[in-house]
């Protein structure tokens, strides 16, 4: 039985469908502010966990080659969950400290660090599902990987220069995530295609774990 494992693509469907739709709403306005004032941003935190949580509950229904699969996920998650509280330090250090203007290596290390988080929650949708998916979701996943790469470099790229006004948003308890956001409105909307190439490679992966059929590479 593969329960678990069905379960867990399930959740990354519904996370991929929900943020794609927002993205491609946000781009279909001339703001292209998400909907919900930037609320759907929290969607993709909310849905990793816990497709990576059913994920692990259900590592006993793979093969030892997808153990080391699940084993090589989790690492990533993590590595996402460092390089998020990496990115939280430098807003916190200055919202305590009350600094005017941040040095450049801390606004270097924070635009870094978003990027990381940007770029390694796709890697571990890759490795969640790449192996279970035919020769078209495949496609569809590397080009989703790569275009979501592309745009999280941008976004820290972006969001360097933007540590100051972000903490400032911060020592005002603003609880607009639009403005803090409004600097990666069009980048973070433009990931509306790799959310919708990677609901594509899980759809696919999802029909072939119910079908029983074996990944591409074990039939050769």
């Amino acid at each position: 039985m593969t329960v678990n494992l069905r379960l867990s693509l399930t959740v990354f469907k519904i996370g991929f469908a929900a943020e794609s739709a927002s993205g491609f709403a946000a781009l279909a306005s001339t703001s292209h502010q998400l909907p919900l004032q930037g609320a759907f941003v929290l969607l993709n935190p909310l849905f990793t966990a816990l497709g990576v949580l059913f994920l692990w509950i259900g590592r006993h229904e793979w093969n030892e080659l997808h153990h080391t699969r699940v084993g090589h996920t989790n690492l990533a998650f993590a590595v996402t969950i460092v390089a998020s509280a990496l990115a939280a330090v430098p807003v916190g250090y200055l919202s305590l400290s009350g600094a005017p203007t941040p040095p450049l290596w801390l606004s270097l290390t924070f635009g870094a660090a978003v990027a990381v988080v940007f770029a390694v929650s796709f890697v571990t949708y890759a490795l969640v599902a790449a192996h279970l998916t035919g020769r078209l979701g495949e496609i569809a996943m590397g080009l989703g990987l790569g275009w979501a790469i592309l745009l999280s470099a941008a976004i820290g790229l972006v969001l360097t220069p933007q540590l100051h006004p972000i903490v400032a948003t911060v020592l005002a308890r603003s609880t607009n995530v639009a403005a803090i956001l409004q600097p990666i409105n069009l980048l973070d909307a433009l990931l509306a295609f790799s959310y919708l190439a990677f609901f594509a490679a899980f759809a696919d992966a999802h029909y072939r774990v119910v079908k029983g059929l074996e990944p591409p590479d074990a039939l050769s």
